[in-house]
């Protein structure tokens, strides 16, 4: 278990780095639109992050406000945007029954007013404008553009076909819209805020470190083994030496004589005749070779023990 403090501060930096990724993310994703209609100006403001990005001209119904079934009232209230159609029809195009035809109108047709080019379905939120979906209350294209700027329609707010295709463009299903009966407040003109600024680093990358193969890691691991050219030549002193042995036994005549013969076939110069010193008994046990048995050895052998 980590210390109390520790998890305290592990804690505190994950909810400091959500904060600033989220702060991040809302400086890149653009905000949601909002939609206000004033039924006093005849405008349409929308708005993104409490600013104003466009206003439009709009109509509201020529028989005043209200939400009664039958009486073609435009409703007050909080409502939204709960389903959109006649994406990519060309505009102008009339549509009946959220269905489009394949009659094609100019802004300000004679004798003509039917909805056109792109319908924004509203679904109240308030008591006092449930019946809006079930009514058809709609945002919604017109023939009658001259006319707008007054309040003239059946109960729909009309907009001109171009600035309801722009609407239809940038607002999504969900979009909150609010129709109230004075003037739009006060707002702002909205700001696009500046992009996050990235600092790159000037440190240059630390190189990649060399990745070593597997014959060099085995030559430097795995030690060769390598044979003298030309090895020394051992003396005789030092293999007479060998051949008398440790301690100061009996002599093993025939031993002495072999090993006496392997030294006079190497081609070594003859032995010293001087007695070796005796030597420290090892924990093994060795046959002991004299001085003396190898000189009685010798002289048994005749003319061949000398060169």
């Amino acid at each position: 278990m980590l210390p109390k403090i520790i998890r305290s501060k592990l804690f505190a930096g994950a909810i400091a780095g959500f904060a600033a990724a989220s702060a991040l993310a809302d400086e890149v994703t653009p905000q949601p639109l909002e939609v206000i209609i004033s039924v006093a100006e005849q405008k349409m403001a929308v708005l993104r992050d409490g600013g104003v990005i466009r206003k439009f001209p709009i109509s509201t119904s020529k028989f005043g406000i209200g939400d009664a079934f039958g009486s073609y009232k435009t409703p007050l209230g909080h409502l939204k945007v709960c389903d959109k159609v006649g994406e990519a029809l060309a505009s102008g195009t009339v549509i009946k029954h959220r269905s489009a035809t394949s009659e094609v109108l100019a802004a300000n047709a004679a004798g003509r007013d039917p909805i056109v080019t792109r319908i924004l379905w509203l679904d109240g939120q308030d008591e006092q404008n449930r019946n809006a979906r079930a009514r058809g209350i709609y945002i919604h294209g017109t023939t009658e553009e001259k006319r707008l700027g007054k309040p003239v329609s059946w109960g729909c707010i009309r907009m001109r076909s171009s600035d309801v295709i722009d609407l239809f463009t940038g607002v999504a299903v969900g979009t909150p819209v609010s129709i109230i009966a004075e003037k739009l407040p006060k707002l702002h003109k909205y700001v696009e805020p500046p992009p996050p600024v990235i600092i790159a680093s000037n440190t240059p990358a630390a190189p990649a470190a060399p990745v070593a193969s597997a014959a060099s890691v085995a030559e430097k691991t795995e030690p060769s083994v390598r044979l003298a050219s030309n090895p020394k030549p051992v003396k005789a002193e030092r293999l007479m030496e060998i051949a008398s042995g440790p301690g100061k036994g009996p002599a093993d005549a025939d031993a002495s004589q072999a090993m006496r013969g392997s030294i006079l076939s190497a081609g070594l110069p003859d032995a010293p005749t001087t007695k070796a010193g005796p030597q420290k008994q090892e924990t093994m046990k060795f046959h002991s070779w004299s001085s003396a048995s190898l000189r009685e050895a010798t002289n048994a052998a005749g003319p061949t023990g000398a060169r």
